[in-house]
């Protein structure tokens, strides 16, 4: 009898410490807020975002809200700075840095450009949730049926940052394609590095070659300053703009599959990804297009490109934040099937 007692307090034992040390090791995570509501689900437990009562919002059908209770429910952190009106939010070894009233947000000391900026509402300051969440490697999922954002936290994943010196050491001219023994190539436009970093982990997981358009006339950061008449308003804002670019993809002929991918402004492709469209032939080719931007999705920008091709085949474009994974890029490549 004894002996019996002892196996089961020892499988009893045995079975408290696996879920223990499981409930440790697991530090999945999945917060869900409605527009309109003061209350989020944290593990569908409920709780307040704040004690004013604050609730998400739609602003040019963004989603804003203060998230500092998410953020420290992901065990970040949050700052802020009244007299330079900048929120500063920092988890794990990656920080971002927010002003009100800009378009341009700083991951890591990196530019990225905004679609919605930060704003003080009802006397709240309101942040870009999905850039903020995607920037901290949390995967964002929105019902707008229910009106409701949903942000998962999984323990498994974790993210990569392209920084400026990686940026410097690894560019790509215009002239220049680097080589591989594919047929695919990767055609990119990024004004700060962002869609950069994507296009070479694409590059990467889909052993293609790798082209950057290089415009004749750079943008500088004045250019593409949002809150101003610059230089990427005026385009985006003419149809027949068509920026020169510099250099040509010498042997187009002999790639079967080309990625196109661009940052989005003011939801469309930059007007350089037209000119660079209009002057080749597709006709036969697989072309597959992608683009980062803060939050908002590739919706018809790749449509609208469509038309400057004959005789092309478009496959689904994807979106991707800028500070997007090597996991998660390989993944949607590899969902291709070009292999």
């Amino acid at each position: 009898m004894k002996k019996i007692l002892l196996v089961i307090f020892t499988l009893i034992f045995f079975c408290m410490t696996a879920a223990s040390v499981n409930a440790a090791e697991s530090d999945d995570l999945t917060i869900q807020l409605k527009i309109d509501s003061p209350l989020m689900l944290v593990n569908n437990e409920e709780k307040t975002i704040d004690e004013n009562g604050t609730s998400p919002v739609i602003v040019k059908s963004r989603t804003l809200l203060p998230v500092r209770a998410v953020v420290e429910e992901i065990g970040g952190s949050v700052e802020w700075d009244a007299d330079t009106k900048t929120v500063g939010l920092q988890s794990g070894d990656n920080n971002i840095k927010l002003e009100i009233d800009s378009a341009t947000a700083y991951l890591n000391n990196e530019p990225y450009t905004l679609d919605t900026p930060p704003a003080i509402i009802g006397g709240r300051t309101m942040l870009p949730i999905r850039f903020i969440a995607e920037s901290f490697g949390l995967e964002v999922i929105w019902n707008g049926e229910e009106q409701t954002v949903t942000i998962v936290k999984k323990s498994d994943i974790q993210t990569e940052r392209v920084t400026s010196a990686e940026a410097a050491t690894e560019s790509t001219t215009a002239e220049e394609t680097t080589e591989s023994d594919n047929n695919i190539l990767v055609v990119y436009f990024s004004a700060t590095n962002n869609t950069k970093g994507v296009a070479e982990k694409i590059a990467e997981a889909a052993e293609a070659d790798i082209y950057a358009i290089t415009p004749a006339i750079p943008y500088t950061d004045a250019d593409i300053d949002y809150n101003t008449e610059c230089r990427a308003n005026k385009e985006q804002n003419d149809d027949s703009a068509r920026p020169e670019i510099s250099g040509t993809v010498e042997n187009m002929e002999d790639y079967d599959t080309v990625f196109i991918g661009y940052p989005i402004w003011w939801g469309q492709a930059p007007k350089i990804m037209y000119t660079f469209m209009e002057s080749y032939d597709f006709n036969g080719k697989t072309i597959i297009p992608f683009c980062t931007s803060g939050s908002s999705p590739i919706g018809t920008s790749a449509e609208n490109m469509q038309g400057l091709t004959q005789g092309a085949k478009w496959l689904e474009g994807r979106r991707f934040s800028g500070g997007a994974s090597a996991d998660e890029v390989r993944g949607w490549v590899n969902s291709l099937g070009l292999k």
